[in-house]
């Protein structure tokens, strides 16, 4: 009797080691599954954040090497910058001979525009045709209106004690058409004037003519046209002018 009692005693004792054996089984088990799901999740988590900064960098990259802006500079050497909406230069391109001699000689990309143009005023060339009484120009175009606005305002505001300094506002879609000749947004400009007085002049000749040539033959051809009883109602000198071809729009200052 004594050891059937014992027998179901260790039955019980068995039964209960099994238990306890399978319990502790089954919460290491639901532990690691635990476990596993959160690594899951964690790397779930963080192959999106790369994901997300791997876009946001993207973009960023495609944000900073887009030209929104272009800022035609021009006295014989003509030249325009192209400009980032962050103000950084992105490119110097020149569009005569001269001014592909200049741009290569000069390391402007990622400056801020204003320093570029320091940079460019200040190089030899430019200096010396400035002394010897040359006219510099100026024409900012761009896809942005508030950013070519600014940098107008800005670089009209910096030049306004120089004197022969031109500053022009111009579109986007002439800056096209000016590229498609083969000129600076600056030369286009005074061809669209000279044309608008009468000349026959062609985007091949006004390429390599300096901006002092360019705005005497102006001068000379609105005298003219004023002596002839034919008033122009618009002028290069001492104020803000609007040159109208098809929808565009050009804006000039002189200082």
């Amino acid at each position: 009797m004594k050891n059937k009692i014992h027998e179901a005693f260790q039955q019980i004792h068995a039964e209960e080691s099994l238990k306890s054996n399978t319990k502790m089984f089954l919460y290491e088990k639901q532990k690691n599954l635990s476990r596993r799901k959160i690594l899951g999740y964690r790397y779930v988590v963080l192959a999106s954040f790369c994901l997300f900064f791997l876009l946001i960098g993207f973009g960023g990259w495609r944000l900073y090497f887009t030209p929104t802006a272009s800022i035609s500079i021009d006295i014989n050497p003509s030249l325009e910058l192209h400009v980032n909406r962050f103000n950084k230069v992105l490119d110097i391109e020149g569009y005569n001979i001269d001014g592909k001699h200049l741009a290569s000689s000069l390391h402007l990309k990622y400056m801020d525009y204003d320093e570029a143009i320091d940079e460019i005023i200040q190089s030899k060339d430019i200096k010396d045709l400035l002394s010897d009484d040359e006219v510099l120009s100026f024409t900012v175009s761009g896809k942005d209106d508030q950013q070519r606005s600014q940098i107008f305002s800005n670089i009209k505001t910096s030049t306004k004690k120089d004197q022969n300094t031109y500053c022009y506002l111009t579109d986007e879609e002439d800056a096209k058409e000016a590229h498609q000749l083969g000129l600076s947004s600056g030369k286009y400009q005074a061809l669209l004037k000279l044309q608008s007085l009468g000349s026959d002049i062609t985007a091949e000749k006004i390429k390599n003519m300096t901006m002092k040539e360019i705005h005497d033959l102006i001068h000379s051809l609105s005298e003219k046209k004023e002596s002839s009883g034919h008033h122009s109602s618009q002028t290069c000198e001492n104020r803000h002018q609007s040159t109208h071809k098809k929808k565009s729009r050009h804006h000039s200052s002189r200082h």
